[in-house]
C-alpha cells in the first residue's frame, strides 16, 4: 500500500493506493490561491492527481468541515469520476440547506468556515446529480476497502454529530442575519469536534489519520484499536493539543506525520509537540518526523531539495518513504 502527503500547505490531502490500483482519497486541503501562490513547492490535490494521471477515485472520505480540508475537493471532483463518498454527517440537512453568507465583521475564520460549509453542500448535491453514494459512517463502522486496505471508524461520536447538526439546521432555518452568523460562528468553533479519526490497515501496518480530531476527544475510542499504530498522522496540523504523552507512548511509531504550512502559522508545528514525543522514545526506537511543507525543521527534519509530496510505500511491516517532486 501507498500512502501520500500532498504538500498543500496548510490542509490535509491523503491518497491511499492499493497494488491492485484501488484508490481512495482523504480530505483536499484548501482552495485559497494564496495557499499555493509563488511557492514552487505546494500543489492543489487536482492538480497533483493529474500530474498522476488519475482520473477516477474508487472512495472520497471527507473528514469534517474546514476549508483546508473540504475546498480543494471541488475540483477534484470536477476532474475526476468517483464511486463513493464517506462522510462522518447525515446527508438531508445539508440537501435541504442553501448558500449562507455571515455578516460582515465576523471573526476571521468565520467566512472560510462558511466558505466550507458551502462547498461541502454543493459536493453533495453534485453526488447526487452523478448519482454517486454518499455514506455517514460512525465509529464501529469497518470499510474493507480493497484486499490490502481496511478503514476502521474510531471517531467522532454521536453526540458531537448530534450537536453539530442542531446547530447546521438552526444555520439553515434561520432568516436573521445574526443568528445565522451566531450559528456559524459556533459551527466554526466545534467542527474539530465532528473530525474523523481512522485507523487504516494496509501493507503490513497501521496508520492513525487524525485529521483535526484531538485525543481529548477521544475518550469513547476502545483503547486496543488505538494501539499498534505504525504511522500517527498527528491531528490539528500539530498545535499543542495534538498529542496525549499515554496514548502516544504506547504506539510502535516509525513515523510521525505533520500536515503544517511551512510558516507555522496558528502555532501548528509546534516545537513543544516534537520535544514531548522524543522524550517519550528511547533514542533508539525513535519515530522519524515528516513534514508536508518543510524543507527544514532542525533537528527533527530536513529535506532541502523540497517536494511536492511524501509518498510511504507500506509492504509487509517495512515503510519506505520516497519524496515525490512533479
Amino acid at each position: 500500500m501507498r500512502l501520500t502527503i500532498i504538500n498543500v500547505g496548510y490542509g490535509d490531502a491523503l491518497l491511499l493506493e492499493t497494488e491492485d490500483g484501488y484508490t481512495a482519497l482523504l480530505d483536499g486541503g484548501s482552495a485559497l490561491p494564496g495557499e499555493f501562490a509563488g511557492d514552487a513547492y505546494r500543489v492543489r490535490s487536482a492538480d497533483y492527481l493529474e500530474s498522476r494521471g488519475i482520473r477516477h477515485l474508487d472512495t472520497v472520505l471527507i473528514s469534517h468541515i474546514h476549508e483546508d480540508h473540504v475546498c480543494g475537493l471541488e475540483p477534484v471532483f470536477d476532474r475526476c469520476t468517483v464511486d463513493r463518498v464517506y462522510v462522518p454527517y447525515p446527508t438531508a440537512p445539508f440537501l435541504a440547506g442553501r448558500e449562507l453568507t455571515p455578516q460582515p465583521g465576523a471573526a476571521r475564520s468565520v467566512p472560510l468556515y462558511t466558505a466550507a460549509l458551502n462547498a461541502y453542500r454543493r459536493l453533495l448535491l453534485g453526488c447526487r446529480e452523478r448519482s454517486i453514494p454518499v455514506s455517514q459512517v460512525a465509529p464501529g463502522d469497518t470499510l474493507d476497502l480493497a484486499p490490502d486496505l481496511t478503514v476502521r471508524v474510531l471517531a467522532p461520536g454521536r453526540a458531537s454529530i448530534d450537536a453539530y447538526m442542531a446547530l447546521v439546521e438552526r444555520a439553515y432555518r434561520s432568516e436573521d442575519e445574526a443568528e445565522v452568523t451566531a450559528a456559524l460562528t459556533e459551527l466554526d468553533r466545534t467542527s474539530n469536534r465532528t473530525s474523523f479519526l481512522l485507523r487504516i490497515e494496509g501493507g503490513g501496518c497501521v496508520t492513525l489519520a487524525a485529521a483535526d480530531s484531538v485525543p481529548s476527544e477521544w475518550s469513547g475510542v476502545p483503547k486496543n484499536l488505538l494501539e499498534n499504530v505504525n504511522v500517527l498522522k498527528l491531528p490539528h496540523h500539530g498545535q499543542i493539543d495534538s498529542i496525549d504523552e499515554h496514548l502516544m507512548g504506547k504506539m510502535p511509531l516509525k513515523y510521525v506525520i505533520t500536515t503544517s504550512a511551512s510558516d507555522r502559522r496558528y502555532n501548528s508545528a509546534n516545537p513543544g509537540v516534537y520535544q514531548r514525543l522524543t522524550a517519550l522514545f528511547p533514542a533508539e526506537k525513535a519515530p522519524a518526523f515528516l513534514f508536508s511543507d518543510e524543507r527544514s525543521y532542525p533537528p527533527y527534519f530536513s529535506q532541502p531539495e523540497g517536494f511536492q509530496a511524501i509518498t510511504l510505500v507500506m509492504n509487509s511491516g517495512v515503510i519506505t518513504p520516497e519524496f515525490v517532486k512533479i
